[in-house]
């Protein structure tokens, strides 16, 4: 739906566009920069998570599969969002649904000083895992996508590249805090770091330009943004959900996202039986972050500038590469390839999915497609700590998971070229 101040106001609008060209910022980078800061708390909850899983086993005597599985709940919570975010949102404005979960969040994550038995640390991760998916991935997929109607690669990069500033701020924070005042005490203090981080930011969000009386960044007028409503490019989802190619879509997407996790969510861990300290563990955990928020809006520029297919086949490589670095290590070079290659590697998760969700089959159904495969990538993301803590309980290492990533990333990147191959090869930009 149009409204009336997006159809019936159309010299209005124009007005307020030249005063915003002339003497304000475009809301919408506003909206961005406020994305970034949100995006931290997923840095903060999720990235960093696993440094808290060694502590935390060897005071209560859970085993490492066991405190994998906060993470796992952690996606899980993500794969419940998406899948009913399409309804959530057709009954609830999505700025609304951030505040309540900005709150949740923060409150969540502070129950975790009071934990003690491994149901209490299951439940707070699942709601924290659902609050986390309301502020980030996918809210701001379709904020952004109503805001900016060109430069959208660039700007879903840039925005959730606030995820790997979160992680690489606060990953050197929370090994610190953990070895001086205790893991308790530090989910204590990171709540309400959280808290200043997202529930502002949740009062500033709007929806849609029109709620300010605004233009999709990328429009030129008001005829062009209410045709570009009315007649979205792109296949209807009745249409889609029979086509092979979005199933093998979703399966190669939810590889990777197995992948992701699967390594990320246990690298701490890794390394830590490799004979490193803690805090130099978070400093490597920090490093991978920085490249991360590297790596998102290099990869979303790469999506916009050279083509879908580079994007994927770039991003793939790179996964694979950074588990690969981390099967070589112990050792300095080792350390440097996997930090460097993470930037791309890991970006693939958050930047590549909507993008692949446009590309693959348009804007008609976007919000559809792209949370069908949120959902599914939550699913397999959830089971990539679990698979890695299940293989170091019965081998005494997580080197067998990390090598068979490798050939998972490497399969499933090729997988999902082959069906973009067989798209309309075009950037996420529209123009």
């Amino acid at each position: 739906e149009i409204s009336c101040s997006l159809v019936g106001s159309e010299m209005c609008i124009r007005d307020s566009c030249m005063v915003v060209g002339r003497k304000k910022i475009y809301y919408g980078w506003i909206i961005v920069a406020v994305g970034v800061i949100m995006m931290m708390s997923y840095g903060i909850v999720n990235n960093c998570i696993s440094l808290y899983v060694v502590p935390i086993c060897s005071e209560l005597g859970f085993t490492r599969k066991a405190g994998a599985f906060m993470s796992t709940l952690y996606s899980a919570g993500g794969m419940l969002v998406s899948a009913v975010s399409s309804s959530l949102y057709q009954a609830i404005p999505v700025k609304k649904s951030m505040r309540v979960a900005a709150v949740t969040l923060s409150a969540a994550y502070f129950c975790y000083f009071f934990a003690d038995k491994l149901w209490q640390f299951y439940i707070i991760s699942a709601v924290a895992g659902c609050a986390m998916w309301l502020i980030a991935y996918v809210p701001y997929a379709i904020i952004l996508s109503n805001w900016f109607h060109k430069r959208t690669g660039f700007v879903i990069g840039l925005t959730y590249m606030g995820t790997g500033i979160g992680g690489m701020l606060f990953s050197p924070v929370v090994g610190r805090l953990i070895e001086t005042v205790g893991w308790r005490e530090c989910f204590a203090i990171m709540s309400i770091i959280v808290a200043f981080a997202v529930i502002p930011g949740s009062f500033i969000v709007r929806d849609k330009p029109e709620e300010k009386g605004l233009l999709p960044y990328g429009e030129r007028n008001a005829d062009e943004a209410a045709r570009h409503i009315s007649e979205p490019e792109g296949m209807y989802f009745h249409d889609i959900i029979r086509s092979p190619r979005f199933y093998a879509i979703a399966i190669g997407l939810s590889a990777l996202s197995f992948v992701n996790t699967g390594f990320a969510g246990t690298f701490a861990a890794y390394m830590s039986d490799l004979g490193y300290p803690i805090s130099v563990a978070s400093a490597v955990v920090s490093g991978n972050m920085a490249s991360l928020a590297v790596g998102k809006i290099s990869l979303g520029w790469i999506y916009d500038k050279l083509g879908n297919i580079v994007g994927t086949a770039l991003s793939g490589a790179f996964l694979a590469g950074a588990v690969v670095a981390g099967l070589l290590m112990p050792g300095t070079l080792p350390v440097i390839c996997e930090i460097a290659l993470f930037s791309l590697g890991f970006a693939f998760g958050s930047v590549a999915i909507p993008i692949i969700s446009m590309a693959a089959f348009g804007e008609r159904s976007f919000s559809k497609v792209n949370g069908t495969f949120m959902a599914v990538t939550g699913i397999a993301a959830a089971m990539g700590p679990v698979f890695s803590g299940h293989v170091c309980d019965t081998t005494g290492s997580y080197a067998g998971s990390y090598r068979a990533y490798v050939v998972i990333a490497a399969v499933f990147t090729v997988v999902i070229i082959l069906c973009l191959a067989k798209s309309k090869e075009r950037t996420f930009n529209r123009t």
